[in-house]
This record gives C-alpha cells, structure tokens and sequence, in this order.
C-alpha cells in the first residue's frame, strides 16, 4: 500500500476519532478524504481491507505512531496550541416521546373506529 495511504488514513483517523472499518466507510464516501490520502479521482472502494491498518501500525512501532501523531497536531496550527478549553454547557430539553405499546394499539383502533364509520 502507498505510505502516504497508510498515513493519511491514521491522521484522519485520529483527527475524526474513527474505527478501522468506519473510516473506511466515511473515506469511501468523502473524495476531500480521498484527496488527503494521495488519490487523484473518486474511488467506490478502499484500496486495502481494514485489517491491514493493524499490520502497518505494528510495523511502524510507537515512535512512528506517535510522529504520525505530532504531524496530526500540528495540522491545527496555533489552535492545537491554545491551553483553553471551550465548553458549551447549556441544556436544552428534548422534545422526544419514546413508543409504547399503547401508542400503536390506539392509532390502530382509531383508525379502525374512522373506516367503520365511513361504510
């Protein structure tokens, strides 16, 4: 595989906290991804199974994971750099009602009430 594939797809890993087999999907989706990782055109499909990102971080050790990681910082530039940390911690309500079985058994039985009404 290309190292500058292998690479890539670690940085983006780590900048997208992904899964072996979800960036896969999510690159196979993204031609920006695509782009970072070498590739000139569209691809449909991953170039390498997903195992195969186990065998090149084995073969590259810690100290090639951890400068893989370095360069994954300084992606950020000066933002990588800044000590604090913005929190948003207002609250909204969900509006969200979860279904239960009364839900359904009572749409069915107005629904049944409505056509018998009709005839």
């Amino acid at each position: 595989m290309p190292i500058r594939l292998m690479v890539g797809s670690l940085i983006l890993k780590r900048l997208y906290n992904l899964g072996d087999e979800t960036l896969v999907k999510e690159w196979e989706m993204n031609p920006y991804m695509q782009y970072f990782c070498g590739e000139s055109t569209f691809k449909h499909k991953f170039p390498c199974d997903p195992s195969d990102f186990v065998h090149f971080r084995k073969r590259i050790g810690e100290e090639g994971i951890e400068k893989i990681f370095i360069h994954s910082v300084k992606i950020h530039g000066k933002d990588a750099e800044n000590t604090k940390a913005v929190s948003d911690t207002t609250v909204q309500e969900n509006n969200v009602t979860f279904p239960t079985d009364a839900k359904p058994a009572k749409k069915i039985t107005v629904s049944t009430e409505a056509l018998a009404k009709i005839d």
